[in-house]
């Protein structure tokens, strides 16, 4: 039985659960700051709200809700993330540019990830307000990336922390 998640995009009010998940999931060099999260859910807020989506645990005994993943993008123009596609954001981008899909520490290898992004993918190919997604990931998060429709294009030119990206993309 898989955990109930309940889909909708991320508010303000989210910024603190947000940043804490976003700091627990990657090294510190490659984590975005507090402000760039609140720049890039204002983003959404004031463009697509599908640009900053969250999955939400539903606990049936007193229906409270916590934060079981994210998936966090900007705009652009570029084919692939590069290093100043993640400085940016441009609202009449074509390009979605992953910036984070992380998860909960509690609820990892549960299935959160998968879920959380092939809802989102649908809602973004339904909009058909986009020509791609790009994403740059860590190699051993290529596979979660397949299996979700993404193709792997080979290591990227990105250098950001210690370990080799690797481009990605998921054409409309």
């Amino acid at each position: 039985m898989s955990i109930p998640l309940v889909f909708k995009p991320a508010t303000l009010t989210d910024l603190d659960i947000i940043s804490d998940i976003e700091t627990q999931s990657y090294h510190p060099d490659e984590a975005a700051s507090r402000d760039q999260i609140a720049n890039r859910i204002n983003y959404a807020i004031n463009g697509d709200p599908h640009l900053f989506y969250t999955g939400w645990l539903e606990q049936e005994e007193n229906k409270n809700k916590e934060l079981g993943g994210f998936v966090c993008t900007t705009l652009g123009s570029t084919a692939l993330v590069t290093d100043e596609s993640m400085k940016v954001h441009d609202p009449n981008g074509k390009i979605v540019y992953l910036h984070s899909v992380c998860v909960n520490p509690q609820v990892r290898r549960q299935k959160v990830a998968t879920r959380l992004m092939t809802h989102w993918i649908q809602l973004l190919k339904e909009s058909k307000k986009y020509d791609r997604i790009a994403l740059i990931a860590r190699e051993n998060l290529v596979g979660l990336y397949e299996s979700v429709g993404f193709k792997y294009l080979g290591k990227s030119q990105v250098v950001h922390g210690p370990d080799p990206w690797f481009d990605m993309v998921l054409d409309f």
